[in-house]
């Protein structure tokens, strides 16, 4: 598989704190991968590296061999990376809908002035993202909801129209911020299921960043682990189970019960 996102000694500092120190990590095409550690590991922090909200202290990050320094969150978009949040961050007050054609409009082919004289490239840009927005809304079992509140989705589905909208901005990496937050075990594996599909069907990438064991081990190829800022393992899940250090640091003694009910 050819390799999309590298991570070369990426360090950020904040003041006299290192919250990530010198990780090395890739993501290859197509592949699914997890990071993991206990809270403050810098997982979140990763992808606010990767994504532009950050910019490293010191090392490299790479996205289809271009060099992700100097660019904002918007251009980093533009190049295929998507991501959730912890906090599922939708627009409350808008229809389910609006949101995903918020989320479209980043690949309109017309400019702004269009808008202004509603021309025939417009009405027929308009009406791709519309029909894009709604394809995507039925593919993912939420055309029932179209013209609804987003906030007025159950926390599932709310989950769940985060992730369509990422993919309504074309991406070919998708960063899952903690998306089992909240969930009972029966939303967990239906999750499992649902990034599982996603994965299949548009072609992705996946980095996932999770605490609930059942929805890592469940479908992710390969795991990083990091502890206070540091990468200590990486492998297969079978690999991160047994590993001492990864029990140490996070897994716990009872590890294997503890992965048995996540």
């Amino acid at each position: 598989m050819a390799e999309l996102l590298r991570l070369e000694q990426a360090t950020i500092r904040f003041g006299g704190l290192t919250a990530v120190n010198a990780v090395d990590f890739a993501v290859n095409e197509g592949e699914l991968c997890g990071l993991i550690g206990p809270n403050g590991a810098g997982k979140t922090t990763v992808f606010n590296l990767i994504t532009g909200v950050y910019a490293p202290t010191s090392g490299r990050i790479s996205f289809g061999g271009r060099d992700l320094r100097g660019l904002g969150v918007d251009d980093i978009v533009a190049l295929g990376i998507a991501r959730t949040f912890q906090n599922i961050r939708l627009f409350g007050s808008l229809s389910v809908i609006d949101n995903v054609r918020a989320a479209c409009n980043l690949h309109r082919t017309t400019a702004p002035g269009h808008a202004l004289l509603r021309l025939g490239a417009f009405r027929r840009d308009e009406a791709a993202i519309a029909a894009r927005a709604n394809e995507l809304l039925e593919i993912f079992n939420l055309g029932r909801f179209r013209d609804a509140p987003a906030r007025s989705l159950p926390y599932g589905e709310q989950r769940r129209l985060e992730i369509v909208r990422c993919l309504a901005t074309r991406p070919r990496l998708l960063l899952l911020d903690e998306p089992a937050a909240g969930m009972n075990p029966t939303e967990k594996v239906e999750l499992i299921r649902l990034i599982q599909q996603v994965r299949r069907q548009f072609n992705l990438s996946i980095l996932l960043v999770e605490h609930s064991m059942r929805v890592v081990m469940g479908c992710c190829e390969r795991i990083a682990v990091l502890d206070y800022g540091v990468k200590i393992a990486e492998g297969t899940p079978d690999q991160i189970r047994a590993d001492p250090k990864v029990i140490e640091a996070y897994l716990g003694e009872d590890h294997g019960s503890s992965l048995a009910h996540h």
